[in-house]
């Protein structure tokens, strides 16, 4: 019986998708008191027209967890970078990337997404 709830517990906990976050903050130039809604921040793959100060590069990876885990998807990784940016209080994040689906040493499946958190003047 012990055998099966430790099983269970292992299985329930190992369905999320992992996610590792990887802020550059060396290129910071604009420090901000608040942080932004997640919701509130746009994702495009070009860059803007409008004049805007560059906040930090971001990376991050979604990862399978476990054998049974959920796939990693590009949602998953959108929601990641918006929330790493809504921290550095970004108002959106330009030039947003995603590698190919694949496999790790620490993963069965991970997605890697890159982008550039701004703040428009």
């Amino acid at each position: 019986m012990r055998a099966w709830a430790a099983a269970a517990i292992v299985a329930c906990t190992a369905c999320a998708p992992e996610i590792w976050l990887a802020p550059d903050l060396r290129q910071a130039n604009l420090r901000v008191a608040h942080q932004t809604p997640s919701a509130a921040i746009a994702l495009t793959a070009s860059d803007l027209d409008q004049p805007y100060d560059v906040l930090a590069d971001l990376a991050v990876t979604v990862r399978q967890r476990g054998t049974f885990g959920d796939l990693p998807t590009r949602g998953n990784a959108e929601a990641a970078l918006r929330e790493q940016a809504g921290r550095l209080g970004a108002h959106a994040v330009i030039l947003v990337s995603f590698g190919r689906p694949g496999s790790s040493w620490w993963s069965y499946n991970e997605l890697r997404a890159h982008g550039r958190a701004i703040r428009l003047r």
